[in-house]
């Protein structure tokens, strides 16, 4: 039995909610699903920061799955270098069938990394066609087409 059931939501601390609600609506395609701000004691407990005050947004993502982006007003935020490479940075990978159609409307709004969509050569993506990108704070976000009747496998797993 797994510990855990499903993955309820990813969050991201952002610089400007209204910038980030913007682009991620755009991205996804979705409407917002709530704004809240929150300075409650048992949030302050939860983060581990003292008369923490942030508002967050929550978007859906596929799946299920809920993207919270979130503004801290107090603490003060300070800016970490985001490329993907350093220790800690994560990304959000979406999949898609429409790649191609997708860098073209991408393209338009975001920071995309290269000049066209790659094809995975090897491993488990093997086939695939993926590309990265980032959104207004510099967050990476992968988006990846699996090639017709191919489904990602990991090692011996069945």
């Amino acid at each position: 039995m797994a510990r855990f059931d499903r993955l309820d939501h990813v969050g991201f601390s952002v610089s400007n909610l209204d910038n980030s609600i913007k682009f991620y609506s755009k991205l996804l395609e979705a409407e917002l699903l709530m704004r809240r701000f929150y300075d409650e004691e048992y949030v302050a407990q939860m983060v581990g920061y003292k008369d923490v005050e942030m508002e967050c947004a929550f978007l859906q993502l596929p799946n299920g799955v809920i993207l919270e982006l979130i503004q801290y007003m107090d603490p003060y935020t300070g800016k970490v270098d985001m490329n993907t490479y350093n220790i800690g940075n994560a990304h959000l990978c979406l999949s898609t069938d429409s790649i191609e159609e997708e860098f073209e409307r991408i393209k338009d709004f975001a920071h995309v990394k290269s000049d066209h969509v790659p094809q995975s050569t090897d491993g488990p993506y093997k086939g695939s066609k993926t590309f990265y990108f980032t959104d207004p704070d510099g967050i990476s976000i992968e988006l990846v087409q699996y090639p017709p009747g191919v489904e990602v496998k990991f090692g011996d797993q069945e």
